[in-house]
């Protein structure tokens, strides 16, 4: 993958070139970062592009007239601002997505999985492989809702009301399923934030997940704000949101 970053805010380009190298390691072919429009169309004529991370306020500048050069068919836009106002405007440029800032991990890995779905001859985890007598299988990771930590071991429960243990840690899971939209709700729980129904308040800061499957997840302290900042910015409808 060729990645290119236009963004004037150090702090914030050097967060997506991190976290893009995290969520995509050796996927990537090249990575660069420019601060201006005029930066990034030169560096558009003269180089293959397949994935854009572009602002959209950019030292004075609008960065949607960047979405106007007629090359952009051939890669991928993820737009990232702070003005959520901007996102309508956005996806009439048929962008990929919005990332919204202050950026987080967990939402910048949706963003990710959004763009490998979208370009299946790109490499990614097929599934998290489960060794059996017969063979090996692959649980893919739509059909898991949750996993739960068994120390060295992990056990993964999936939408078909199954249960597998994987020789795998709850940190390891977490590396490889990110970026398909899980979340660390807690230190012995891995949650697939689609399979969130509602969001239960026992006090302002202690949090339980009800999922659909009618299993019922604590979240951490730590994760509270985070969980609430995630769906709140998200287009994922979840009952319980103050």
């Amino acid at each position: 993958m060729r990645i290119l970053i236009v963004e004037d805010d150090v702090l914030s380009s050097r967060c997506l070139e991190i976290l893009a190298k995290e969520f995509l390691n050796e996927r990537i072919q090249s990575i660069h970062t420019v601060s201006d429009p005029g930066s990034a169309a030169e560096f558009i004529r003269k180089n293959p592009l397949d994935l854009l991370f572009l602002d959209i306020n950019l030292k004075g500048e609008t960065g949607f007239k960047l979405l106007e050069i007629e090359s952009r068919s051939f890669f991928q836009t993820i737009i990232v601002s702070s003005e959520r106002d901007n996102a309508v405007k956005a996806f009439e440029f048929s962008v990929l997505d919005f990332l919204p800032k202050p950026i987080t991990r967990e939402r910048f890995g949706i963003s990710i999985q959004r763009y490998l779905s979208s370009h299946p001859n790109v490499f990614s985890l097929k599934g998290i492989p489960l060794k059996k007598e017969e063979g090996i299988n692959l649980i893919e990771p739509e059909n898991i809702v949750f996993a739960r930590s068994e120390r060295n071991y992990a056990r993964l429960f999936t939408k078909d009301g199954n249960e597998e243990k994987v020789r795998k840690t709850l940190d390891q899971l977490q590396k490889d399923l990110e970026v398909h939209g899980f979340f660390r709700a807690h230190r012995s729980y891995l949650v697939r934030l689609e399979e969130v129904k509602k969001i239960l308040f026992k006090n302002p800061t202690t949090y339980r997940l009800l999922l659909y499957t009618n299993h019922n997840i604590p979240v951490s302290r730590s994760q509270g704000s985070r969980l609430l900042s995630i769906f709140k910015n998200s287009n994922h409808k979840v009952l319980g949101l103050p």
